[in-house]
């Protein structure tokens, strides 16, 4: 995408947008059904475009049953435990399986890219639900998140652009390298860094009881997987022939497009919290 003219600025005003409504709906205690009902409608979304990219590569999944079935996980991780979620996952990837097996569609690619959605864009993002349900610093928690990937994100997108030299993974996605990787790190880093000083300086009990290493790990960890998580969206998409998953954000493309950090992300800063 360009990083000039227009396209910059559809991309900056649709973010704003998006996150003024997500953190509305993160730190007010009655929307807390509201954020379950917006993240498995982006979810169900993403779904689609998931489904739709491994069609376009011949592996025939059962998308009707696996968005359902991975939008149902969703949901249930903002009311559920997660041994509890980890029933519907069951639950749905064997309801995925029994309809390939009706539909007469008995081949391994079918099975695995419908249970991979399941579990990749329902079951990760039931993490979100985990998070935001964690006594104290639940809202606080899934604000870190956001920030971790947002701003990995946009300091890779913004270096890579400036001082880009070293190819990343050229294959899989062309215009990233090295250079940017680092700068997202960085910004996650830092950024976790400084949610630190405001948790202890000037008192926002709403964020994580953690160490600084802790922050600093959480923030190291973050960034990683969260451009794991890119490059293998990245993967999918040149695998089915397409630039974006779709089209829902003017600007960033599909949902997929958007969240794929997110999804990654967010199991990886649950358990660094759990455990």
């Amino acid at each position: 995408m360009s990083a000039s003219g227009g396209g910059l600025t559809t991309r900056f005003l649709t973010a704003v947008v998006i996150l003024a409504v997500l953190f509305t709906l993160i730190w007010v205690p009655a929307l807390s059904v509201g954020l379950a009902l917006f993240i498995t409608l982006l979810v169900a979304i993403a779904l689609r475009e998931y489904y739709a990219m491994a069609h376009a590569t011949e592996m025939k999944p059962a998308s009707d049953a696996g968005v359902l079935a991975g939008s149902c996980v969703t949901f249930s991780g903002f009311f559920l435990g997660p041994e509890n979620t980890s029933a519907v996952l069951y639950a749905g990837c064997i309801f995925v399986m029994a309809v390939l097996v009706l539909r007469a569609r008995l081949s391994a690619p079918a099975f695995a890219a419908s249970v991979f959605g399941v579990v990749y864009v329902g079951w990760f993002p039931a993490h979100i639900g985990f998070l935001h349900r964690v006594p104290d610093f639940g809202p606080g928690l899934v604000t870190v998140l956001i920030a971790s990937v947002a701003l990995t994100d946009t300091a890779a997108f913004f270096v890579g652009k400036a001082l880009g030299r070293h190819k990343l993974a050229q294959r899989v996605s062309p215009n990233k390298t090295w250079e940017g990787a680092i700068g997202g790190f960085s910004a996650s880093v830092l950024a976790l860094a400084l949610f630190y000083v405001l948790r202890e300086r000037l008192g926002w009990s709403a964020l994580p009881d953690w160490s600084l290493g802790r922050y600093l790990l959480a923030g190291a960890a973050l960034s990683l997987v969260a451009q794991i998580g890119d490059l293998t969206e990245s993967s999918i998409k040149r695998s089915a022939g397409v630039k974006d998953s779709g089209q829902a954000f003017p600007g960033h493309g599909g949902v997929l497009d958007r969240c794929d950090g997110i999804l990654f992300a967010a199991p990886v800063l649950y358990y660094i919290h759990t455990y």
